[in-house]
Formats: structure tokens, sequence, C-alpha cells
């Protein structure tokens, strides 16, 4: 049988080899590992741009409902105990009143 001696120049190279397959293998799983992450949190954000403006929709609806002018009045008149001015309750400034328009 052949012995085979192991040089320290031999051994060196074999375990700089091994180092650098390992950092290269450590770099690539942390890189596909950063890749899902990265991946999970994009998900994330759009589900919750969506669900914004989802939101955001919702609310224009509810302004629009709270805005519209048949709501604003019915609350003056009921709520409130608003009622429309008489003609001889409204001044003008500079004492002037228009004249009324004839037929």
């Amino acid at each position: 049988m052949v012995g085979r001696k192991w040089n320290l120049k031999g051994i060196a190279v074999g375990g700089a080899l091994a180092v650098v397959a390992i950092g290269i293998l450590t770099f690539y799983v942390w890189y596909q590992t950063e890749s899902v992450k990265l991946g999970l949190d994009i998900d994330h954000c759009d589900r919750q741009i969506r669900e914004l403006e989802e939101s955001i929709e919702a609310l224009k609806l509810e302004r629009a409902k709270l805005l519209d002018p048949a709501r604003v009045e019915q609350i003056a008149r009921e709520k409130l105990g608003l009622v429309e001015p008489a003609d001889a309750d409204i001044s003008y400034r500079g004492g002037k009143n228009p004249s009324p328009e004839r037929p």
C-alpha cells in the first residue's frame, strides 16, 4: 500500500477551499432567506394598501352621505328647529332693498 503524506500546504489549501465553500453556501442561504422575507413583506404591504384604499372609498361614500344637502336640511329643520326666513326678515347692506319683481 502506498501511503500518502499530507503536507502543510495541501492542508492549508484544502482548509481555505472548505472555508470559501462554506462562506459561499452561507451567503446563498442568507440571500434566499432575505428574498423570501422581502417577498412576504411586499405581499403584506400590498394587502395593507388594498385595505387602506377600501377604507378610503368607504369614507368617501360616508362623507358624501353626511354632506348630502337633503340630509343637512332635514337635520336643520327637525333637530335644530330652523325655518326659511320670511322676506320681511331679510335685510340688505346699504339699506336698500331690491325692488320686488312685477309679473
